[in-house]
């Protein structure tokens, strides 16, 4: 199994680069990106005096472990949302969604001599991420792009998409893990988190009874992305436009609730997501009110009336969920998320239960701002 974070070799690199159909001769490759799961370069091919790129990933298969149903989701979404794009008369319908990259021998996937998985797209030039969201526009087309990402996914025809990720978004799941590792302690880790092991419980429980007493289990499931943060979406560079949306590994059935929440934890908190000084986190109620209007007119008329009456809580859901996990992780030796420090995984648990608090206090601020931008859509 092949995990995240260890640079291969150049002539790995060059093995896999040649691997696919490239434009042109290989010409080398650089590190991409900050993410978190899998390796991901921009290699460089040159052709008649002119360059061009792919994206090369070499995949997490100890986090992934069918590499062949993850591609055969990422294969059914974007060429479902290529045909909406050129059905609906799109200028540059090749820069708006992700184009897969197969290799010589005509499969998407290529396996190298030491058994890693690699994959490729076409480089989508012109474009890049957002350090951070610098104005509430930028707030307000991000939400757009992701909410226009699920309504363009609403009429996928069967069958369903694998689940690459069993239980991703399952609270109780997650709260059992979380559980499980505090009870474990196989590090020793769990006294001296004693006080954030038993809040992230109280709140835990808490909006799990808030779920439930407004029907969440009834919540229509869908194709969604699951991970749905600026990291994940591409601006093009010249007109600062929400171009499209990419790191399709986690798309599958599950709720609105998923996209949205994320979407607000990632981006409503002025401080970073690992803040180690809890008093700069704090949750910015204007970027949220931009999310909603935003996120209500890319989903357009795909949303019900339940899933839109349930979305203000999403935010605080996926919030609390993520430092469930980042705790958890911790407990548990640090192995799936990527960490910089030795107690890197305690400073994101504690930094988002900080955001989650903030949440919880303006929660009828946000149930007032997601109706205003319910009843001033388009």
């Amino acid at each position: 199994m092949v995990q995240a974070g260890g640079q291969p070799g150049v002539e790995a690199l060059r093995r896999a680069a040649h691997a696919f159909a490239g434009p042109g001769v290989y010409a080398g490759a650089e590190r991409l990106g900050r993410g978190l799961i899998h390796d991901s370069f921009a290699a460089r091919y040159e052709r008649d005096g002119a360059g061009a790129r792919l994206v090369l990933q070499r995949l997490n298969t100890s986090i992934f472990r069918e590499p062949r149903a993850l591609m055969d989701n990422l294969l059914r979404v974007t060429e479902h949302l290529r045909r909406r794009l050129l059905a609906s008369g799109v200028s540059d319908a090749e820069r708006r969604s992700l184009r897969v990259v197969y290799t010589r021998q005509g499969a998407p996937l290529y396996v190298d001599p030491d058994g890693a998985v690699w994959r490729a797209f076409h480089c989508i030039e012109g474009a890049g991420n957002l350090e951070g969201l610098a104005s509430v526009d930028q707030a307000w087309q991000s939400a757009r792009a992701f909410g226009a990402f699920a309504a363009g996914l609403a009429d996928l025809p069967p069958p369903r998409l694998h689940e690459t990720l069993p239980h991703f978004h399952d609270l109780a799941r997650r709260a059992k893990a979380f559980e499980t590792a505090a009870r474990d302690d196989r590090l020793g880790r769990a006294g001296a988190s004693r006080g954030l092991i038993d809040a992230l419980r109280a709140r835990t429980a808490e909006i799990h009874r808030e779920l439930a007493a407004r029907d969440f289990a009834r919540l229509p499931r869908r194709p969604v992305h699951h991970d749905c943060k600026l990291d994940n979406l591409l601006f093009d560079r010249a007109s600062g436009e929400a171009l499209c949306v990419i790191d399709l590994d986690t798309v599958m059935d599950g709720t609105l609730l998923s996209d949205f929440g994320e979407l607000v934890r990632s981006s409503t908190n002025r401080a970073a997501e690992d803040e180690p000084e809890l008093e700069r986190v704090a949750f910015d109620l204007e970027r949220f009110q931009a999310l909603a209007s935003g996120y209500l007119t890319g989903v357009g008329e795909s949303i019900d009336e339940h899933e839109r009456q349930l979305l203000p809580l999403a935010g605080r859901l996926l919030t609390l969920m993520n430092a469930v996990r980042f705790l958890t992780d911790y407990l548990s030796g640090d192995v799936y998320f990527r960490i910089e420090r030795a107690q890197h995984n305690l400073e994101r648990a504690r930094a988002q239960l900080q955001l989650a608090e903030h949440m919880r206090a303006r929660q009828a601020e946000m149930q007032e701002c997601f109706e205003q931008a319910a009843a001033t859509r388009p």
